[in-house]
C-alpha cells in the first residue's frame, strides 16, 4: 500500500513570532557579551590615561557577567539558528514571512544606531584629550561587531536565497562560533578561580568588618571621650558590629596602641597589595596571613578615625 507523505505544517503567527524573537534576542545578549569580554581585554592590557573622576576600567565581575551570558545564550542562539534555516530550506517558514521582515529591519537600526552612537563617542574623547589607543580600539570593536550583523542581515533581505542552503551561511555561522569561543577562553585568563573568589569575597567581608569596627570605635570615642578597653563593650551596646572573623568565628584583634591609637586586626587568605586593575583610593590594603591596621583620632573633627592604610604584618 502506498504511503502518501504527510505535508510538514507551517511555521507562521505567533509560532515564528517565537522563533524570531528568540533568535534576535539570543544575537543581541551574545552579540553585546563578546564586545563587552574585548573592552575587558583592552581595558586589562591598556592602562587608562585619561580620567576626570574616579573609574575603574577593569571589572572581573564585568567580565563573569558576560562569561555566564554566552553560556547560556550562545547555546540558544546557534540552535534557533539551526531551526529557522531548516524551516527555510524546507519550505515551512516563508522568506517574506512579515515577523521576520520587521525583526530584521529593526535588528539592522539599531546596528546602525549604534555605529552612529560609537563615532560620536569616540569623536568626544579624541576632542577632549583622550585619543589613545584604547578609545580607538573599543570604537573598532564595536563597529566590527556591529558590521558583521550588519552584513549578515543584510545579506538575508537582499535575497532569500542568500543564506539559505549556502556556504556563505555556515562560513558566518563557523567565523562567529571561532570568534565566541575564543572570547569565552581568553576570558578565563581575566578572572580568578571559583575558590580564589571564594576567598577574596571572604577577605572583602573582613575589611568591610574591621572598617565598621573602627566607625564603632570613632562613634565610642566621641560619646565617651576614651576608647573602648575590649571589643565586646561594642557588641553590648548600641553598636551593630561583626566583631568575628565571617569563616572561623575567631575574634579580631583588638590592640589598644595609645590614648587616641589603636589596631585592629585580622587573618586574610589572599593578598591584594600587587593588585592594580581593582583598586580605589583608600582602599586598605593586605598580604595573605595577619595584618594589623592602626587608626589614629586625628582631631581634625571630633572622635574622627583616620586609617593608617599600611598593614603591619606580626
Amino acid at each position: 500500500m502506498d504511503t502518501q507523505t504527510m505535508p510538514q505544517k507551517k511555521v507562521q503567527g505567533a509560532k515564528a513570532l517565537f522563533w524570531y524573537l528568540t533568535l534576535f534576542f539570543t544575537l543581541n545578549i551574545v552579540a553585546t557579551s563578546v564586545g563587552t569580554l574585548w573592552f575587558q581585554f583592552i581595558n586589562s592590557i591598556l592602562p587608562l590615561e585619561v580620567a576626570g573622576t574616579v573609574y575603574q576600567p577593569f571589572s572581573q565581575t564585568t567580565v563573569k557577567l558576560a562569561i555566564a551570558a554566552l553560556i547560556v545564550a550562545t547555546p540558544l542562539f546557534y540552535l534557533f539558528s539551526i531551526l529557522v534555516r531548516k524551516a527555510l530550506t524546507q519550505g515551512v517558514l516563508e522568506a517574506h514571512n512579515r515577523v521576520k521582515v520587521w525583526i530584521t529591519y529593526v535588528i539592522l537600526f539599531i546596528a546602525i544606531a549604534i555605529g552612529i552612537t560609537d563615532l560620536i563617542t569616540t569623536v568626544f574623547r579624541m576632542l577632549d584629550g583622550d585619543f589613545t589607543a584604547r578609545f580607538l580600539l573599543k570604537s573598532l570593536t564595536i563597529l566590527t561587531i556591529v558590521g558583521w550583523v550588519f552584513i549578515y542581515y543584510a545579506l538575508e533581505l537582499k535575497s532569500d536565497k542568500a543564506l539559505v542552503g549556502t556556504p556563505t551561511a555556515k562560513a558566518f555561522g563557523i567565523v562567529s562560533l571561532v570568534v565566541i569561543v575564543a572570547s569565552f577562553v581568553g576570558a578565563f585568563f581575566l578572572v580568578d578561580s571559583p575558590v580564589t573568589a571564594r576567598a577574596k569575597a571572604y577577605d572583602q567581608t573582613r575589611i568591610n568588618n574591621l572598617q565598621e569596627l573602627s566607625y564603632a570605635i570613632n562613634n565610642y570615642y566621641t560619646q565617651n571621650q576614651a576608647l573602648p578597653e575590649t571589643l565586646d563593650v561594642l557588641e553590648n551596646s548600641q553598636f551593630f558590629v561583626t566583631t568575628t572573623d565571617p569563616q572561623t568565628n575567631e575574634p579580631y584583634e583588638y590592640i589598644l596602641a595609645g590614648a587616641e591609637s589603636f589596631e585592629l586586626c585580622a587573618n586574610f587568605e589572599t593578598a591584594n597589595t600587587s593588585d592594580t586593575k581593582n583598586t580605589y583610593p583608600g582602599q586598605l590594603k593586605y598580604d595573605i596571613g595577619r595584618n594589623c591596621f592602626e587608626y589614629k583620632i586625628t582631631g581634625q573633627f571630633p572622635g574622627s578615625v583616620e586609617p593608617v592604610l599600611v598593614p603591619t604584618k606580626r
